[in-house]
């Protein structure tokens, strides 16, 4: 079996954070062989690490398909969040502004409660 190692990590956020995605496989010959692999994703204190080793012929259809199911719920979140962008501004930007006014209003009151 030819010997397949490969290691990468990736920072999500382009200024700050620690988000990341890590990639991690390496083959052996013991054993029978198989190929040990993992994707770590990592946001704030958050982790979470999925396993595609793959050790049988089923493991790499297996594996196969739970990416693919993977790529696509997040082709499609990414689609939606694309598609929905203005609409998801607006109702942030409405948001914003109620919450600019409701702290408006506390710190009137709290300003005349003082002064009494």
């Amino acid at each position: 079996m030819t010997k397949i190692k490969y290691h990468s990590r990736k920072f999500l956020n382009k200024t700050n954070g620690t988000a990341s995605i890590e990639v991690d496989v390496d083959s052996y010959d013991w054993c029978g062989g198989g190929v040990d692999a993992r994707v770590s994703i990592t946001d704030c204190s958050r982790r979470i690490t999925l396993d595609f080793s793959v050790y049988t012929k089923k493991d790499v259809v297996e594996k196969t398909q739970k990416l693919e199911v993977l790529i696509n719920e997040l082709s499609k979140l990414k689609a939606l969040l694309m598609d929905n962008a203005e609409v998801i501004c607006d109702a942030i930007a409405v948001a914003d502004k109620k919450r600019k006014e409701s702290s408006k209003k506390q710190i009137k009151s709290e300003v005349v409660a003082v002064e009494l």
